[in-house]
C-alpha cells in the first residue's frame, strides 16, 4: 500500500497528469501508512510541492486532518528556514564579492524561478558555489575568517566547510528537516564533474565562470550559471546521485518544471545541443535524466532524438529505466544498488569496472555520522551514540543485502539487456533533444507509464 501511495503522489505532481484523487482515496490509507509516507515525502523533497499542488487545485481538504497539520507545519518551518538561508547567502556572497572571488551560485536559491516557482517549497541543505580555480585560495581564506572549518572530503573537485554550532539541547520535539537550526555547510566546487569516484571521464570546458549571468531574487543579486550551463549542471548532478544510490526524486520534479517552461524555446534547445555536442558522455547522460524525468513527471512536447547515438546504448537505457529507474526513483535510489547496471554502460575498461563494482558492493569505510541537529540530545549523550551505532548497523545490513540482491538480479538483467539490443527496431528511441510539434509522446506520459507499470509490477522495491 505504501508503494501505491507514493505512486499517487508522483501522479498528482506530474505536469501531464489529469488525475485528481479524492477524499475516499487519501483516506483509504491508515495512520501507519501515512506516517511512513510523510517521512518519505520529507526525505524525497516532495512534501511541500505536494501540499502546494493540492492547495492550488483546492483538494488539500481531502487529506486526513493529521496529514494536513503535518504538511502545514512543515511549510511554516521551511519559510523561516528559507529566510535564514537568504541571510546566510547574502553574507557569503558579500564576503566573496569583497574578496574579489570569481564564483557562481549553484542550486539553492539559484533554481528559482526556472526550476522551482517558490523557494519556500524547496528543502535546501547546503550552500554550493562554483569557484574559479584562481579564486579558490581567497574563497577558503574568507570562510576561515568567517569562522568556518573544513570538512574532510575524498573528492578533488569540491571543498566543504562548516560553521561550528553549539550542541543541540533537549527539546520537547526533535529538530526536523525543515528547521532553521539544521546546519548548512558551504561547498566550494572547482568543477561541475570529477571522475575520481565514478571513473567516468567527462572533460568539461573551463569557461563556465566566464559565461555566468546575474540573477536576482529575495532581495539578492548574484552570479549564476547561464541557462544552458545550468541545465548541464542539473543533469550531471542528478546522474551522479543516481550512480551513488541517493538521488531525491524532487530533483526530477524540478527538472520537469524547467522542461515544461522551455518546451517551445527552440533557440534554447539549439544552444543546448551545440554546447553538449562535443562533450563526451553529456548527450548520453542527458538522455538518461530526461527520459527518467519524462517517465516520472511528464515532459510535455519535449521528445528525444539523436541518430548519431549508439542505438544499443539507447535501447539499454530504455530497458534500465523501465525495470530499475522508475521503481528506484520512488525510493530515492537508496534501497538497492541496481544503478550499477546503468553505471556499467559508461565504463568501458574491464579492470576499472571491476574495481568500481567491488568498491560499491563492499565499501570498506565507516558510515557517515548523523548531523547533531537531527538528534534530540546533546552530541556526547548515550542516546546519540546508540543512534549512531544503530545507523551503522543499518548501513552494514543494507550493503550486505544489496550485494546479494545485485548478484540475484545480474543474470536477469544481462538476459533482458541482450534481448533489448537484438530487438532494436522495436526498442530504440533516439536520444538528442528536439521540440516535437505534435502531441505529447504517450510513452513519456506519467499517467500511461503508471497505468502500464501497475499492470506489470515494474514499480517494485
Amino acid at each position: 500500500m505504501i508503494r501505491l501511495l507514493r505512486q499517487a503522489v508522483v501522479t498528482e505532481l506530474a505536469a501531464t497528469s489529469r488525475t485528481s484523487f479524492g477524499f475516499n482515496f487519501w483516506h483509504s490509507f491508515d495512520e501507519s501508512e501515512w506516517s511512513r509516507a510523510l517521512d518519505w515525502l520529507d526525505v524525497s523533497g516532495l512534501a511541500l510541492y505536494f501540499w502546494h499542488k493540492l492547495k492550488t487545485v483546492n483538494t488539500a481538504g481531502a487529506l486526513p486532518p493529521f496529514v494536513q497539520t503535518r504538511l502545514a507545519r512543515s511549510l511554516a518551518e521551511n519559510r523561516l528556514r528559507v529566510e535564514s538561508i537568504r541571510q546566510e547567502s547574502a553574507t557569503l556572497n558579500s564576503l566573496f564579492d569583497d574578496a574579489g572571488v570569481q564564483y557562481a551560485v549553484l542550486k539553492g536559491l539559484a533554481l528559482v524561478p526556472d526550476y522551482c516557482p517558490d523557494p519556500t517549497l524547496r528543502t535546501q541543505y547546503d550552500h554550493d558555489y562554483l569557484i574559479h580555480l584562481d579564486s579558490l585560495a581567497r574563497a577558503e581564506a574568507v570562510l576561515h575568517y568567517a569562522g568556518y572549518i573544513p570538512k574532510v572530503s575524498k573528492e578533488n573537485y569540491h571543498f566543504a566547510y562548516l560553521r561550528p554550532t553549539p550542541g543541540v539541547v533537549s527539546a520537547s520535539k526533535p529538530v526536523g528537516l525543515y528547521s532553521a537550526r539544521l546546519q548548512r555547510p558551504v561547498e566550494l566546487h572547482i568543477s561541475l564533474w570529477d571522475d575520481t569516484e565514478e571513473r567516468i571521464d567527462i572533460p568539461l570546458p573551463h569557461d563556465f565562470i566566464d559565461r555566468v549571468r546575474k540573477r536576482s531574487g529575495l532581495g539578492l543579486e548574484y552570479p549564476a550559471l547561464c541557462d544552458v550551463d545550468g541545465l548541464i549542471f542539473q543533469v550531471l548532478h542528478a546522474f551522479r546521485h543516481i550512480l551513488r544510490n541517493w538521488c531525491r526524486i524532487s530533483v526530477f520534479l524540478e527538472i520537469s518544471y524547467f522542461l515544461q517552461q522551455r518546451t517551445a524555446d527552440l533557440p534554447f534547445w539549439m544552444q543546448y545541443q551545440d554546447r553538449i555536442a562535443n562533450l563526451r558522455w553529456v548527450p548520453e547522460v542527458s538522455a538518461v535524466v530526461f527520459r527518467l524525468t519524462g517517465s516520472l513527471f511528464g515532459s510535455s512536447n519535449l521528445t528525444p532524438s539523436n541518430p548519431q547515438m549508439d542505438p544499443r546504448f539507447s535501447a539499454i537505457v530504455d530497458k534500465w529505466i523501465e525495470v530499475y529507474g522508475l521503481p528506484g526513483a520512488l525510493s530515492n535510489f537508496q534501497n538497492n544498488k541496481n544503478s550499477l547496471f546503468l553505471h556499467r554502460e559508461f565504463v568501458k575498461d574491464r579492470s576499472t569496472w571491476a574495481e568500481i563494482q567491488r568498491r560499491r558492493l563492499f565499501p570498506f569505510r565507516r558510515p557517515h555520522l548523523l548531523p547533531n541537529v537531527l538528534l534530540n540530545h546533546r552530541p556526547n549523550g548515550s542516546r546519540r551514540r546508540l543512534t549512531q551505532h544503530l545507523h551503522s548497523i543499518r548501513r552494514l545490513k543494507f550493503h550486505a543485502f544489496s550485494a546479494v540482491r545485485y548478484a540475484w538480479e545480474y543474470p536477469w538483467w544481462q538476459f533482458h539487456r541482450m534481448v533489448r539490443i537484438f530487438d532494436q527496431p522495436n526498442a530504440v528511441r533516439s536520444v538528442q533533444l528536439k521540440v516535437d510539434e505534435g502531441n505529447c509522446n504517450p510513452e513519456l506520459s506519467l499517467k500511461s507509464v503508471v497505468a502500464q507499470l501497475s499492470k506489470t509490477s515494474a514499480f517494485r522495491d
